[in-house]
């Protein structure tokens, strides 16, 4: 049986599958036909045993002659099927030299071989990765985060850090946002201090891999400018210390390397660059992206977060299940913080090499809308809220996080009280309203 005979079988309903009267004629004039067409071809070739020189010339008349192949002849792209209408020879003599017919046309020079497809494609890969450091080089690398100075750096007085993680861009919860801004500025933090945004403060889901959800993801450009605008709010309360955005599961290294590698030409236009969508460059913000595209050089392989002061250790986190923070610190050996995980948790030390130091978990930034689309049910066990942490002078930590939940936030002594007109983020207008200043109570 020939190849073309299997291939028909195969598509053949079985000889089981019983056939009307009319189906059985068609198939019997179909085949009948098809019969006749190929003694027809095979009268029409050669009979005579080709060599391998006769055949290859055979394909390059067929394969460039206007008449016989007049969409590919510039190109010299030519079927199999077509070689069987025009060529001079039977397929069965060219699969009885190359086996098959991509072979003879790599042996004729018409398609790349295996061994110059890998290295063409090691040469792409290489090309990519060249892109996209030069990328790096231009529009990430200046505000990357000096964290050699920051950790070596001697802690004489106390500092404060805020930190709120997993906002997932429009999703942020506004009450939640609204305590943030005023715990900013009623804290009286100073240039010493910071202000982290501690990953998944983008959702990304238009870039994303997975799969994306009806009339529920919202455009790259609107996530973009609501960040942008938190971080212009961040400044307006007056804030002139460290904006430092920390690396996430939905982080900006995903925007990064999806411009870079599949939209490269876009990479170079001004308002296509990261800086500038993001602000990196007018609210002097930094970036701790460890461990991706946005790496600084030499902590490529590490994992995303910085260490502040040679003993206290942020990231986005890399623990689950019911008691990640206490997984945290017992994998740092250190103090620090977490988000990830939409849950408040304060655990300390339970054994001698971590006493005195503690680990805390800090609630989501956004509303629990976000939960929609990531599980089933109505009950996440989630929480609103941030995270509030003082570090002292001979490493010490004062750290716990701020929950939100109910519409009272309580933080050092100020209360905040959620108001019944306050307005959720809204997607049709990028969330821009002028929030009302918070005043404690």
């Amino acid at each position: 049986m020939s190849p073309e005979d299997k291939v028909d079988h195969l598509l053949s309903a079985p000889d089981s599958v019983a056939k009307n009267a009319s189906e059985t004629a068609k198939y019997l004039k179909r085949k009948a036909s098809e019969a006749q067409e190929a003694e027809r071809l095979l009268a029409s070739k050669s009979g005579e045993h080709p060599s391998i020189e006769d055949i290859i010339a055979d394909i390059h008349r067929i394969a460039s002659c206007p008449d016989s192949n007049p969409m590919g002849h510039t190109t010299k792209s030519i079927s199999g099927p077509r070689y069987k209408q025009f060529g001079r020879y039977p397929l069965e003599a060219i699969q009885r030299r190359f086996g098959q017919w991509s072979h003879a046309l790599e042996v004729a020079g018409l398609r790349d071989t295996p061994a110059t497809r890998k290295t063409l494609a090691a040469t792409a890969a290489q090309s990519r990765s060249a892109h996209a450091l030069r990328y790096y080089e231009r529009h990430i690398k200046p505000y990357n985060l000096d964290r050699d100075l920051i950790s070596s750096r001697q802690l004489v007085d106390q500092r404060i850090v805020l930190s709120i993680s997993d906002t997932h861009a429009t999703f942020l919860d506004a009450f939640t946002w609204q305590c943030f801004l005023a715990s900013i500025r009623d804290l009286q933090m100073g240039e010493d201090d910071f202000v982290l945004l501690n990953g998944d403060t983008l959702e990304g889901a238009e870039i994303s891999n997975h799969p994306k959800i009806p009339g529920w993801s919202v455009d790259l450009q609107v996530e973009l400018d609501f960040q942008r605008e938190m971080v212009k709010q961040i400044r307006a309360t007056g804030f002139k210390g460290h904006i430092i955005i920390v690396g996430g599961n939905h982080g900006i290294d995903r925007l990064a390397r999806y411009m870079s590698q599949q939209a490269p030409a876009l990479c170079s236009l001004r308002d296509m660059r990261i800086d500038k969508l993001m602000g990196l460059d007018e609210f002097n913000v930094q970036l701790a992206q460890g461990g991706t595209i946005m790496s600084p050089e030499g902590t490529e392989d590490d994992a995303p977060g910085l260490l502040l002061f040679d003993f206290y250790r942020i990231h986005h986190g890399t623990k689950l299940g019911q008691t990640p923070a206490l997984g945290e610190l017992q994998a740092a050996m250190r103090s620090g913080q977490s988000g990830h995980t939409h849950r408040a948790q304060l655990v300390y030390g339970t054994v001698e090499p971590l006493s005195g130091m503690s680990w805390m978990s800090t609630p989501m930034g956004c509303n629990k809308r976000a939960g929609r689309a990531y599980m089933k049910g109505t009950n996440f066990g989630w929480q609103t809220g941030f995270g509030v942490a003082f570090l002292s002078p001979g490493q010490k930590v004062h750290q716990y996080p701020v929950v939100t939940d109910g519409g009272l936030c309580h933080i050092e002594g100020f209360i905040y009280e959620k108001k019944a007109d306050l307005l959720e983020p809204d997607v049709n207008i990028n969330w821009l309203p002028d929030l009302p200043v918070l005043e404690a109570a």
